[in-house]
């Protein structure tokens, strides 16, 4: 997923009609990604704005030796970290709509219609324990299983050391862990 270069040059030369295909273009993916931090759509929306707002008056920083993607990204999930950061909310969902490489699928795999159902089942349980988890590791997750990034822009984007990307996601996991089989127990 990667816009036009000659759209990117039109929204560095101010171009409005330029900034409008853009913002078409990364529309939905924004707003995923900003409802998986608020998990509400209004919020959601509002971040969105922002980050429409934080992409016009920032454009010529970009770099066009590089992919506009992770860019566009970390415009975005800083701007979801520094509301976060603002208004201490407390509850980060999941659904990020990147159903190619989830936490679900790697802890409930699905072979045929029954263990499909057991698989959303289990995939509604792990969404409501993460949603217990720490906020670090509920953020450290999220990046890693439904922005797929690797540990490396996990600690880039989250301004923290690599070690503590590794331990916050080793934590989470076996938190996650702990969890589900207390679960599966009652």
């Amino acid at each position: 997923m990667n816009i036009d270069n000659s759209i990117l040059k039109r929204c560095m030369q101010n171009e409005k009609s330029a900034f409008a295909e853009l913002f078409k273009f990364y529309q939905n993916y924004l707003f995923k990604l900003c409802f998986s931090y608020v998990h509400n759509e209004q919020e959601a929306l509002d971040l969105l704005q922002e980050i429409y707002i934080k992409l016009y008056k920032n454009i010529n920083k970009y770099d066009d030796k590089y992919p506009f993607h992770p860019w566009i990204r970390r415009v975005a999930v800083n701007t979801c970290l520094n509301e976060k950061r603002k208004n201490t909310l407390t509850c980060i969902p999941l659904d990020s709509g990147n159903e190619d490489y989830s936490l679900e699928e790697q802890l409930a795999s699905m072979d045929d219609t029954q263990q499909e159902v057991e698989g959303s089942e289990m995939a509604q349980i792990i969404k409501q324990h993460i949603n217990t988890l720490p906020e670090k590791q509920r953020m450290v997750v999220i990046l890693r299983y439904y922005e797929d990034l690797s540990y490396e822009e996990i600690s880039e984007l989250m301004k923290i050391p690599l070690g503590t990307v590794k331990t916050d996601l080793y934590r989470a996991k076996n938190a996650l862990k702990d969890r589900l089989y207390q679960a599966v127990d009652l």
